[in-house]
């Protein structure tokens, strides 16, 4: 009798430890991609494990919030003592503390149309540009 596929899926590599890891890794500047390559898995599975397991999601906010706070001491440092590179403190902000360092750039428009009944304004255009041909 042949399996189907869903009966041949893989157990999940899910270990709770991973919980205290994930802000472990992340406390020290670290991205989320950088600590799937740590534990062997891809990062997409980073995500599934997110969805699947609430306390990790939980988790891995807390490390993302931790990691953004790395790269901010370091921006603190970078300004007060020089020497370094600010290009990445400034990649490593904007990509781990967006909420705070984005670059953000809001443009309000507004503009007054006349509502006007289009056949009529034709018509209207209409007569007179047909009154100034008639009149030369």
């Amino acid at each position: 009798m042949i399996e189907t596929r869903k009966n041949m899926a893989r157990p999940s590599k899910f270990q709770p430890a991973y919980c205290d890891l994930v802000i472990e890794h992340m406390a020290e500047g670290a991205s989320l991609t950088s600590f799937a390559a740590e534990i062997g898995v891809a990062r997409s599975t980073i995500n599934e494990w997110m969805e699947a397991h609430s306390d990790f999601a939980d988790s891995v906010r807390i490390a993302k919030a931790k990691c953004a706070a790395w790269w901010e001491k370091r921006g603190r440092e970078l300004a007060v003592e020089g020497g370094g590179n600010a290009a990445l403190v400034m990649f490593g902000l904007k990509n781990m503390g967006a909420d705070d360092w984005r670059e953000k750039q809001e443009v309000e428009q507004r503009t007054t149309v006349e509502a006007a009944d289009p056949l009529t304004a034709l018509l209207a255009h209409i007569a007179e540009h047909g009154k100034r041909i008639h009149d030369r």
